[in-house]
């Protein structure tokens, strides 16, 4: 599938999901450098849903990509501008029996890739 097509379906389901289902977003970074990062900016999860509210296909770096830990859903990079610099923000979504759910693995500074 083509890599833009794919972006728009994902952010689609994203969109979905912080409308309706915002409950089955995690915020559960898988590195220290989203932590240190969000610490560093003050930056707490409420404003990283704030950042996935504004992305677009546009925004889109690599993926879809099946998650390294071998569980279900597919795995997609995004870069979003951020001060000086860029946001790496690494979401994972799939589907199970209640439908769509996300996790955000990663989120910090341009750069410092998982």
């Amino acid at each position: 599938m083509n890599n833009i097509i794919a972006a728009q379906l994902f952010i689609k389901r994203l969109k979905s999901l912080l409308a309706d289902h915002k409950e089955r977003i995690i915020f559960d970074p898988r590195n220290k450098k989203t932590q240190l990062f969000m610490m560093q900016e003050g930056i707490n999860s409420d404003d990283v849903f704030a950042y996935l509210e504004k992305l677009e296909p546009s925004n889109y770096f690599d993926g879809s990509k099946a998650d390294h830990n071998g569980t279900a859903g597919y795995v997609m990079m995004f870069l979003y501008p951020y001060k000086q610099t860029r946001i790496y923000i690494k979401l994972k979504i799939w589907e199970d029996k209640n439908g769509d759910s996300c996790v955000v693995i990663s989120f910090h500074e341009e750069g410092e890739y998982d």
